[in-house]
């Protein structure tokens, strides 16, 4: 990409960025108003990686550093913003999705689930699909125009499961978002009842996996070759960790910058920043924190790099250290707010305090079916004593 261009890119994202956050209230952590969704929808943050951009898709590193800065002010905003940047990763999978594409055009979130899959039936009358399922945690499905998830097909001789793209706003709602943290997102459950699709709407999973649909995109210059279409998964794991680094963050920035302001009680400090040991914690946290920071960015780095030479192939060792790599991140950052409470005191866990909120978003987010129970570490350990890490799971 020309330098000029890149700049201008720069530009309109780092503008975009202080227009989100110019829209953001307080009442935007439990469901995002109107006003801030129009920023959003038209926002080039939420669609760094569309493929069909005149100079090709932007970077992972950019999508990381923006859901860091996003995550800062509200980890719910950041994690939408990710989710809509690894299903438009998923979007370079489909040549063309027909009238769907005027709606990406008017609302550019884009939100995707790859949990448990639903169906496709043939409609013989027509020769369309008829979806059906549900699917949880449907992160953003209400603030987006296009919605990916996995359906099978009914009735294949051999296993046949796709990647369907289906319009937001035919999808019902079935169950509300519970969770205490991350309410914002809105991850609820969402349902398919008959559905039409057509083909374009349709991809095979497993070619997608094998980077088989990696298709000529009609972008020009440096960047042309350039597709994240295959590497959704390390995408994803990587935008959703910006969000929780960036609210991890602003947990220690706030405990360092109120460590003046607040005696400790049962002590003859009369403030947390008298304390040496309060002190050496807080340069602990600060020193953590910045390797997993480092830890994304390497993440990020590796996955850029196969997205931009088609030479390069992750091997499976690669893409299983990088979900491991995450997973660590995730864990890191539990540990750090965990760390921080425990300087700050009980009242840190008020409802309504800052840090409250982050402890419950953060918890939240580490615990996505991404990185936690075990599972990511497992595979790893799979491969390492030569055994399948398939037969656990096709998440890496």
């Amino acid at each position: 990409m020309p330098i000029e261009a890149i700049r201008k890119e720069q530009r309109i994202i780092e503008a975009d960025i202080g227009g989100i956050v110019g829209r953001f209230s307080g009442d935007d952590r439990e469901k995002f108003s109107g006003g801030l969704l129009a920023a959003l929808q038209t926002s080039d943050v939420v669609k760094i990686l569309d493929e069909n951009q005149a100079f090709g898709p932007g970077t992972l590193r950019d999508v990381l550093q923006v859901c860091f800065r996003l995550g800062k002010t509200d980890a719910s905003l950041a994690w939408v913003v990710g989710v809509s940047n690894s299903a438009w990763s998923m979007r370079g999978n489909f040549t063309s999705l027909g009238a769907s594409d005027a709606l990406m055009e008017d609302n550019r979130i884009l939100a995707m689930v790859l949990g448990r899959p639903g169906s496709l039936k043939r409609d013989d009358a027509s020769g369309d699909w008829l979806v059906n399922g549900e699917w949880k945690f449907a992160s953003a499905s209400q603030y987006a125009s296009i919605f990916f998830c996995l359906a099978a097909v009914d009735g294949a001789e051999e296993p046949d499961l796709r990647v369907v793209a289906i319009p937001a706003d035919e999808l019902e709602i079935t169950a509300d978002w519970q969770a205490v943290g991350l309410r914002g997102t809105q991850s609820v459950t969402v349902s398919a009842q008959d559905i039409r699709i057509s083909d374009c709407h349709t991809e095979n999973y497993a070619r997608i996996l094998a980077g088989e649909s990696r298709l000529p995109r009609g972008n020009t210059g440096a960047k042309a070759a350039v597709s994240y279409s295959h590497l959704f998964t390390g995408v994803l794991m990587n935008c959703l960790v910006g969000a929780v680094l960036g609210a991890t963050e602003a947990g220690l920035e706030y405990v360092t910058a109120v460590a003046d302001e607040y005696p400790i009680a049962g002590s003859t400090y009369s403030s947390m920043s008298s304390s040496g040991a309060v002190r050496a914690e807080i340069g602990r946290l600060r020193g953590a924190l910045d390797l997993y920071k480092r830890a994304a960015e390497y993440n990020a780095d590796i996955i850029d790099e196969a997205a931009g030479r088609p030479t390069v192939t992750l091997t499976v060792q690669d893409r299983l250290d990088i979900r491991e790599r995450a997973t660590q991140v995730m864990r890191g950052c539990v540990d750090i707010v965990q760390d921080l409470l425990w300087i700050f005191g009980s009242s840190g866990l008020n409802q309504g305090h800052p840090l409250e909120r982050i402890w419950r978003d953060v918890n939240v987010g580490a615990r996505h079916g991404g990185f936690s129970k075990f599972v990511p570490e497992e595979a790893v350990g799979l491969a390492l004593v030569g055994r399948d890490p398939g037969s656990l799971t096709q998440m890496f």
